[in-house]
C-alpha cells in the first residue's frame, strides 16, 4: 500500500512539474515511411527540433497527430535527419513548442563589396587535423537517469520499483552522493531494447528520466 501511495505521489509530481504552455523533452526520432512529420501534437503545431550532439536544430510544423509514438516522441522525413546530422542508430533530440507570435526570422546578413575584395585576397592554409575519433572502438550507449533526489528515502524507494519492473537487475545502478541521489539504468545497447525498458516504464509511469549517451 505504502508503494502504490508513494508511486502516484511521484507520478503526480512529475505531472506537476511538467505541466507548462512550453513543452521540452529529450528522446529520440524515428523515420518517417511517408515522409510526413508526425508527433502527439495538434496538425501545424511549431516544433524546434536539436541534435543534442552536434546542437544543429531546426523548426518545422507538424503534419499529422498520432498519440501511439510509444517510447519515440517524433517521426521525422530522412531530409530532417540528414539536416539535422541525426545518428541513424541513436537519433537523439530535444523537442520544444514554440509559439508562432514568438517565432522571428533573421535576415540574411549582407556582405559588403569591400569584404568580398578582402576575402578574395586572402589564402588559405590546408591543415590536416588528426581524428581522434577512429581510435574510438567502443559503441554508444544508452542510460537513462532518475533524479538527482534530495532524499535518500525518495531514491530507495524509486531504486525498488525499479529492481521489481526491470528483469535485469545489472542495469540498475546507484549513485549516491549527500542530498543528491540519482539511479540510472543502462547501459541499454539499441532503440530496441530502449522500446522495451521504456514500456515496462511506462506502465508504471516511471517516464520522467533524462536520456544519456555516453
Amino acid at each position: 500500500m505504502f508503494k502504490k501511495k508513494f508511486l502516484f505521489t511521484f507520478i503526480f509530481f512529475l505531472s506537476c512539474t511538467t505541466n507548462f504552455t512550453l513543452y521540452e523533452k529529450k528522446g529520440f526520432a524515428k523515420i518517417s515511411n511517408n515522409n510526413r512529420i508526425i508527433s502527439s501534437f495538434p496538425k501545424g503545431t511549431l516544433l524546434k527540433i536539436t541534435n543534442v550532439k552536434t546542437k544543429e536544430n531546426k523548426i518545422i510544423s507538424t503534419d499529422e497527430m498520432s498519440k501511439n509514438l510509444s517510447a519515440r516522441i517524433i517521426v521525422l522525413p530522412s531530409n530532417i535527419f540528414k539536416e539535422l546530422k541525426l545518428n541513424k542508430n541513436l537519433p537523439l533530440i530535444h523537442l520544444q513548442t514554440l509559439r508562432k507570435n514568438k517565432i522571428f526570422i533573421a535576415k540574411k546578413a549582407k556582405i559588403f563589396e569591400e569584404e568580398k575584395r578582402v576575402n578574395k585576397k586572402v589564402k588559405l592554409e590546408k591543415i590536416n587535423v588528426l581524428d581522434l575519433n577512429k581510435a574510438k572502438v567502443a559503441k554508444d550507449k544508452i542510460y537513462l537517469e532518475f533524479g538527482p533526489f534530495y532524499y535518500r528515502s525518495y531514491a530507495n524507494q524509486i531504486f525498488k520499483v525499479l529492481n521489481l519492473k526491470i528483469n535485469d537487475k545489472k542495469l540498475i545502478s546507484k549513485d549516491y552522493k549527500d542530498k543528491s541521489y540519482l539511479l540510472s539504468i543502462g547501459p541499454i545497447n539499441n532503440l530496441k531494447e530502449f522500446d522495451r525498458i521504456y514500456l515496462k516504464l511506462g506502465k508504471i509511469g516511471l517516464i520522467g528520466f533524462n536520456i544519456k549517451i555516453q
